[in-house]
C-alpha cells in the first residue's frame, strides 16, 4: 500500500541535478541555454492538482519534455490514501498552513485555510467531493466574462475525458450517459451511514429539497445526493497524483518531477515586443543556493490560488503599486493579481446528538479505529472508506417551495439570489456522520454521536485580495477574504438561510430515528445550539452572533488571477496565456472568473485536461511555421 510511489528515479531532492546555479539569472533565451544543463519544453510550477494533470497529458508525447517542481513531498502516505484520515495531514508539513489576516466582520479572528503540500496538491487532503457543479456557472464564464470555449458544452467533454466512474457501491441508478469509464480518475460512490443516507436525506426531502440520484448533470444540479467521491475501487483516494502520475506515468523518460523545491520567481526576456517568460529561479532552502532551469515552449504555473499570484508578484507582474513598494522591477502592471478573490465561506455545523452507534465519532480514538483499519488495509471497504461529507443538498436561498427558509426571517434579512445565470443554486448544506468541528481538530462531548450539518454559501458577493509579504519567498502571502463585506450583506443572509433550513433538517420525522432527545436550551453557547432550541424563538441576531464566532471556510479559493479577454479585468486570456507576456501559462483554480456553485476539484482537473490539449495544438502550430 505505501509504495505508490516506489520507483523514485524521477523524485529528485537536489535542485543541481536538474538545474544549474549562476552568480546572474539568464537574461536572454540563449544566454539561458548556455548557463542550464537542460532545457525542458515545458516547466510546470506545481506538481498539485491541475499540474500532475498537465504533466502526465503532455509527456503522453514522447517528444515533449516536461519538468514539474513541487515545493512539497510525495503523497506516499497512509493519511493521502486512507479516505477518513484526510485532515490528520492538516497542520502538518504536508499543508501549507495558512491563515487569514483578522476578518473584522466574523469577529476579527484569523482563520485558518488548510492548502496541499505535497504532490497532488489539494486533491490528496481534501474530503473527495467529486462534483462538477452547475453547467451555468460555465455557460456564465462564457455569456458573462467573455470566456469564449469554456462554456458548459465545452467543459464536458474534458469531465469526460477525465472520468473513470466505478459504480461499485450499489446506489440509485445513475444514467450512464452522463457518466464516463475512459478515464484516469476513479469516481464514484462510497461509504455512506445510514442516518446520512436515510435520515438526512430523508429530512432533506421533508423540507423541500427533491432527491438527485446525479448532481453532475444539467437537469441533476439541485437536489440532495449521496455525493460522488473520487475513492477508487480498492477503497484508497483518487487523487490528481494517483491517477494521473502512477509508477508507469513516472518512469516517461521525457517526465521529470522535483520535490521539495520552491520557486522563488519566473525570469523574463525583454528584448521583444512584449516580455517573454523563459527561465525559473528556485531553491530548496531559505537564504540558500538559487539555481535556473528554463523553457524552451511554455513556462506553466499551476501553484494554486495563493501561490500563483504571490509568484506573479515575486516575478514583476502584478499591482505597480505592490511591487514598487518592495523594489520589485515591474514586468507588467496588473492590478487583477491577486484581485477578485473568492472562498465558500460556511457556518459551523448545525450539530445534533445522535444514537450510539450511529456515526463515526469512534473512529477519532486510534483504539477503537484499529479494527476499521486492519478491514480497511485488508479489503479496502468499510468506514474509512468515507468521505465524511457523504451526503449535500443543493438549492436555492430564494427557493419558494421552502417556505421554513424565511418564515422565521424578518423581511429586510431575506437574501438575493446571485446562483449564475438566475439559474445555478447558492446554498449548500453536507451532511456528516461525525462532530466536525474547528476542522476536526476539536471533538465532541465525550461518549456522545454527533451528526453535523453544514451550510455553505456557494456564491459569495465578497472579494477578497492575495498580496506579497515580502520579496522573500519564504515568507506566506497576506490572504484576505474579506468575509462578509459585500454591498448588501447577501452572503450573511444567504447562510442564515441555510441555518434554518438545516434545523427544520434536524426536527424532520426522518431524522428522529436516529437522534437522541436533549432538554431545550435557547443559550446559544450550548454545544448542541441552535439545534436544542425552541425553533419558534430563534432570532436572525441570535443566528448571526453565533456565525460570527463559529464560521469557517471549505477550502476553495478561486479567482485570484482570474481569466477574461480584457487585460484590464482579468490575468490570463482564455487561452491561459498571462496578459502583456508570452510563453507564461497559468492553470489552477486562480483562473476562474468567478467562483462556482460547487466543490473544485473535478473543474480543476477538467481546466487541466482542456489546456493540456490546447498547449499541444499550440505546439503543433509553432512547429509548422
Amino acid at each position: 500500500m505505501l509504495g505508490l510511489f516506489s520507483n523514485t528515479r524521477t523524485l529528485l531532492t537536489d535542485p543541481a541535478t536538474y538545474a544549474t546555479k549562476a552568480s546572474v539569472p539568464p537574461s536572454t533565451l540563449e544566454e539561458a541555454a548556455t548557463q542550464i544543463n537542460r532545457i525542458y519544453d515545458y516547466v510546470i510550477i506545481g506538481g498539485g492538482t491541475a499540474g500532475s494533470v498537465l504533466a502526465s497529458r503532455l509527456t503522453e508525447d514522447s517528444s515533449i519534455s516536461v519538468l514539474v517542481l513541487e515545493a512539497g513531498g510525495t503523497n506516499n502516505i497512509l493519511e493521502a490514501q486512507a479516505p477518513l484520515t484526510f485532515n490528520k495531514l492538516f497542520k502538518t508539513d504536508k499543508d501549507w498552513n495558512y491563515e487569514t489576516t483578522p476578518q473584522q466582520n466574523v469577529a476579527g479572528r484569523e482563520l485558518y485555510w488548510p492548502r496541499g503540500k505535497l504532490l497532488g496538491g489539494s486533491s490528496s487532503l481534501n474530503a473527495m467531493m467529486f462534483h462538477h457543479a452547475s453547467f451555468s456557472d460555465y455557460d456564465e464564464w462564457e455569456q458573462v466574462f467573455g470566456c469564449k470555449g469554456w462554456g458548459y458544452e465545452d467543459m464536458k467533454p474534458f469531465f469526460r475525458k477525465a472520468e473513470q466512474f466505478t459504480p461499485n457501491i450499489a446506489r440509485t441508478p445513475v444514467d450512464p450517459l452522463h457518466r464516463s469509464s475512459d478515464g484516469v480518475w476513479q469516481v464514484g460512490h462510497s461509504y455512506l451511514s445510514e442516518i446520512g443516507g436515510k435520515g438526512f436525506v430523508g429530512g432533506c426531502v421533508e423540507a423541500g429539497i427533491p432527491f438527485s440520484p446525479d448532481v453532475n448533470t444539467p437537469k441533476g444540479t439541485e437536489g440532495v445526493a449521496h455525493i460522488m467521491t473520487f475513492i477508487d475501487k480498492n477503497g484508497r483516494r483518487s487523487s490528481a497524483a494517483t491517477a494521473y502520475l502512477p509508477p508507469a506515468v513516472q518512469k516517461r523518460p521525457n517526465l521529470t518531477i522535483a520535490i521539495n523545491v520552491l520557486v522563488t520567481r519566473i525570469i523574463f526576456e525583454e528584448t521583444n515586443a512584449k516580455p517573454r517568460a523563459i527561465a525559473v529561479e528556485l531553491g530548496n532552502e531559505r537564504n540558500g543556493q538559487k539555481y535556473y532551469v528554463s523553457a524552451k515552449q511554455q513556462i506553466i504555473l499551476a501553484a494554486g490560488s495563493i501561490n500563483t499570484p504571490q509568484t506573479l508578484m515575486l516575478s514583476g507582474v502584478g499591482p505597480q503599486s505592490t511591487l514598487e513598494k518592495f523594489n520589485i522591477p515591474v514586468v507588467v502592471d496588473n492590478p487583477n493579481v491577486g484581485s477578485h478573490l473568492k472562498d465558500h465561506f460556511c457556518s459551523s455545523g448545525i450539530l445534533c446528538k445522535a444514537k450510539p452507534g450511529t456515526t463515526l465519532d469512534y473512529l477519532t480514538s486510534d483504539i477503537k479505529a484499529i479494527p476499521a483499519l486492519a478491514r480497511w488495509l485488508i479489503t479496502g471497504g468499510g468506514p474509512l472508506t468515507s468521505n465524511i461529507a457523504e451526503c449535500s443538498a443543493f438549492f436555492k436561498s430564494t427557493d419558494p417551495t421552502l417556505p421554513v427558509t424565511h418564515a422565521l426571517t424578518k423581511p429586510e434579512n431575506k437574501p438575493e439570489l446571485h446562483g449564475s445565470l438566475g439559474v445555478g443554486p447558492d446554498l449548500e448544506i453536507i451532511g456528516a456522520p461525525i462532530a466536525f468541528i474547528d476542522h476536526g481538530f476539536t471533538p465532541g462531548p465525550p461518549g456522545d454521536n454527533v451528526f453535523s450539518m453544514v451550510p455553505i454559501g456557494l456564491r459569495p458577493r465578497s472579494s477578497g485580495t492575495i498580496t506579497i509579504r515580502s520579496t522573500d519567498p519564504w515568507d506566506k502571502a497576506i490572504i484576505d477574504p474579506k468575509y462578509w463585506t459585500d454591498k448588501g450583506d447577501n452572503d450573511r443572509k444567504v447562510l442564515l438561510a441555510g441555518v434554518r433550513v438545516c434545523i427544520k433538517i434536524a426536527q424532520s420525522e426522518a431524522m428522529k430515528p436516529y437522534l437522541e432527545t436533549v432538554p431545550v436550551s435557547n443559550d446559544p453557547e450550548s454545544f448542541y445550539w441552535p439545534w436544542c432550541a425552541d425553533a419558534t424563538q430563534i432570532t436572525d441576531d441570535q443566528i448571526w452572533t453565533w456565525m460570527t464566532r463559529t464560521s469557517f471556510t471549505l477550502y476553495h479559493p478561486v479567482s485570484s488571477a482570474r481569466m477574461g479577454p480584457d487585460p484590464t479585468s482579468a490575468v490570463v486570456d482564455t487561452d491561459l496565456q498571462v496578459h502583456g507576456v508570452e510563453g507564461l501559462v497559468i492553470c489552477d483554480a486562480s483562473i476562474f472568473p468567478e467562483q462556482i456553485s460547487g466543490h473544485p476539484t473535478a473543474a480543476i482537473i477538467a481546466i487541466a485536461e482542456k489546456a493540456a490539449e490546447m498547449l499541444k495544438v499550440k505546439r503543433k502550430i509553432d512547429q509548422s511555421k
